[in-house]
């Protein structure tokens, strides 16, 4: 692998998630060992929990998933809530940002199409041959970074004293409309 410089991410700064209610806001999954998620261990030898920088990027990353269907369900999000974590020491990412991608022999379509093989495998080789939390990554929605952390850096976020809630009728109206140019769905 070539030599990346890893990034930074300071002690105290918040991140964002939506998922499942029924899971803790601080969840490696996937539950079991087969990968489901972008950079998910293909093998199952380690946990990935997913975060992003802004609300709307975590709503994107969660929820929009496929950009060509026009709308978002209620249904898909009454199975969510929102919740914010917070670095409680610095997060050491590796980055699948600029140069880190190519020296992978990746390019931006493969880290934002929906076959997740390719990423699972250079996950997995991140996660063995560097002392990285976990991989930095553009959101394939709006632009902005998201973050996957590997289980092994646990220690270095933790719930705020946000509780997790649910994610309203007006929010989501607000999050698919106006930075998705989706249509909120009662189903």
């Amino acid at each position: 692998m070539a030599s990346i410089r890893l990034r930074r991410i300071g002690a105290g700064v918040s991140v964002h998630r939506i998922h499942r209610a029924e899971h803790s806001p601080i969840f490696f999954g996937p539950v079991g060992d087969t990968p489901q998620s972008h950079f998910d261990s293909p093998d199952g030898s380690y946990k990935v929990l997913y975060a992003a920088r802004k609300l709307e990027t975590a709503f994107g990353e969660t929820l929009v998933r496929t950009p060509e269907t026009p709308y978002i369900l209620s249904s898909g999000i009454e199975a969510r809530v929102r919740s914010e974590l917070e670095t409680t020491r610095a997060l050491r990412l590796y980055p699948l940002i600029d140069a880190g991608v190519s020296a992978h022999g990746l390019s931006f379509t493969d880290l934002h199409g929906v076959n997740y093989l390719r990423c699972w495998e250079v996950s997995a080789e991140i996660h063995a041959t560097t002392v990285a939390d976990g991989i930095l990554y553009t959101s394939r929605f709006d632009n902005h970074r998201c973050v996957a952390l590997f289980d092994r850096a646990a220690d270095a976020i933790a719930e705020t004293t946000k509780k997790p809630i649910a994610i309203g009728a007006a929010q989501a109206t607000v999050l698919a409309r106006h930075h998705y140019g989706k249509i909120f769905v009662e189903s």
